[in-house]
């Protein structure tokens, strides 16, 4: 991911927490740098839910955020059986 689009994304988030149009946020990145726009965002009263892997998950994350929820691999791989068979050559 670019620093410029993370940039980005991490200004709408506080943004929109500074004006009150978002309760929960559910993060789906491991990227540790996140940590200081989350921080900001739970000062604001918004919830945020980091959603990671149970293989590696971000402890700083987890300790950032209000509440984390790890896929554990098995949960991957059951998935991954229920998916039609995508042929891409």
């Amino acid at each position: 991911m670019s620093g410029g689009f993370l940039e980005s994304q991490l200004k709408t988030l506080v943004v929109l927490s500074c004006d009150n149009k978002i309760k929960e946020i559910i993060l789906a990145s491991s990227d540790s740098d996140l940590q200081p726009a989350i921080r900001e965002v739970r000062r604001r009263k918004v919830s945020c839910v980091y959603l990671g892997f149970e293989a590696q998950p971000n402890k700083g994350l987890s300790f950032t955020t209000n509440r984390t929820i790890l896929i554990r691999n098995s949960e991957v791989l059951e998935f991954e059986k229920c998916q039609p068979f995508l042929d891409l050559e």
